[in-house]
């Protein structure tokens, strides 16, 4: 059942090629998705809290997406958390989040890279495992499968240029509200404590 003349001909001609470049777009897009998601989630994290740090409002605004409500709710149950290691935990979650971003990025592009590298030695083995006198045969393989490294390069290119200076402006905004943020919390919870110890030890006893 094995067609031999119709694997070489997959091999030597654009069908293997086509489907390495096409895995290749496959990982792009999944990578372009994976980073693109993570930095709309710290651009509404670097927002909500930049917004309650200036806002004098009493009443916040209702949250515009899905993402918003799900910090905000996070953000008030830190607040109101009884236990302080849980809500430094759940800040820290917050930062080792947004910091894991930008090496997100780096292991994306150097992905592509490498996959694309990885097509080329691929047609460099196929190349020198063909043991025929056609020269067109032998340069075949490795002839076409150089455009997997141009294609690895040209998304991995494009991915970094469609993230790099966004990603490292937004990553460091949102470090430091997070900071600020965390510092006001921590404000307002030792204020809270001595006001309420001020509260116990100034009560008195009617007679």
């Amino acid at each position: 059942m094995y067609n031999a003349r119709a694997m070489e001909t997959f091999v030597q001609g654009w069908g293997l090629t086509i489907v390495l470049c096409a895995f290749i777009m496959l990982v792009f897009l999944a990578g372009w998705w994976h980073v693109h998601r993570e930095l709309a989630w710290v651009r509404a994290l670097t927002d909500y809290l930049g917004e309650g740090l200036v806002s004098d409002e009493a009443e916040p605004r209702p949250p515009s997406s899905l993402e918003v409500q799900a910090i905000r709710d996070e953000s008030h149950a830190i607040l109101e958390a009884p236990d302080p290691a849980w809500a430094q935990k759940q800040v820290r979650s917050w930062q080792m989040r947004a910091q894991r971003l930008e090496p997100a990025l780096a292991f994306w592009t150097d992905l592509l890279r490498q996959l694309g590298l990885l097509g080329t030695v691929l047609g460099l083995g196929l190349s020198l495992a063909y043991t025929g006198s056609d020269l067109t045969k032998l340069l075949a393989p490795l002839s076409l499968k150089v455009w997997t490294t141009v294609a690895g390069l040209a998304f991995s290119i494009l991915l970094s240029a469609s993230f790099s200076m966004r990603l490292t402006a937004w990553v460091d905004a949102c470090e430091k509200n997070l900071e600020a943020w965390d510092a006001r919390r921590l404000a307002g919870r030792e204020a809270a404590e001595a006001t309420g110890a001020t509260g116990a030890t100034g009560a008195t006893v009617p007679a």
